[in-house]
């Protein structure tokens, strides 16, 4: 067991594919930034599984990507709004031992740092979409993001 450490989680904009607009986001283990061409190969296949067309009259084509640097692999989790309500969620990773990304299978899912910002975008989704404003949710539901610079640990 390893004691949990606050990662750092930048937002790194919106990235569209064929209709979606997905906020980007980034958590590292370790002081190296995220490499994000060895995540290339791994966004392809996780935008290849995005429903079509994007937007409908339940789905508003908006979601998050996450881009993980782990311990001991890398993952993406991608995740999208869909049924007015409901979040699909979808992860992808590759460990040292493999040659390329592949679909989490088994007991492999998300963890305790990309929950933060699973919990970020529930808050942000319901406060603007799903809420009765009366403004436009979704372009309210793209402006707010996450960001969190951890304070550097005490020696």
């Amino acid at each position: 067991m390893h004691p949990y450490l606050p990662r750092p989680i930048r937002h790194h904009g919106l990235r569209r594919h064929a209709g979606w607009r997905l906020k980007v986001y980034s958590i590292a283990f370790g002081a190296a930034p995220l490499d994000w061409i060895a995540f290339e190969p791994g966004l392809d296949l996780a935008l290849a599984a995005l429903p079509t067309p994007a937007a409908t009259g339940e789905r508003p084509g908006v979601g998050f990507l996450i881009a993980h640097r782990g311990r001991n692999a890398d993952y993406l989790v991608l995740g999208w709004w869909d049924r007015e309500n409901e979040l699909p969620v979808r992860v992808f990773l590759r460990t040292p031992d493999e040659p390329g990304w592949r679909p989490a299978r088994g007991s492999e899912s998300f963890c305790v740092w990309d929950l933060q910002v699973i919990g970020f975008e529930r808050e942000a989704y319901v406060s603007t979409v799903l809420s009765d404003s009366g403004a436009d949710g979704v372009a309210a539901y793209l402006e707010r993001h996450l960001g969190v610079d951890p304070e550097p640990a005490q020696p």
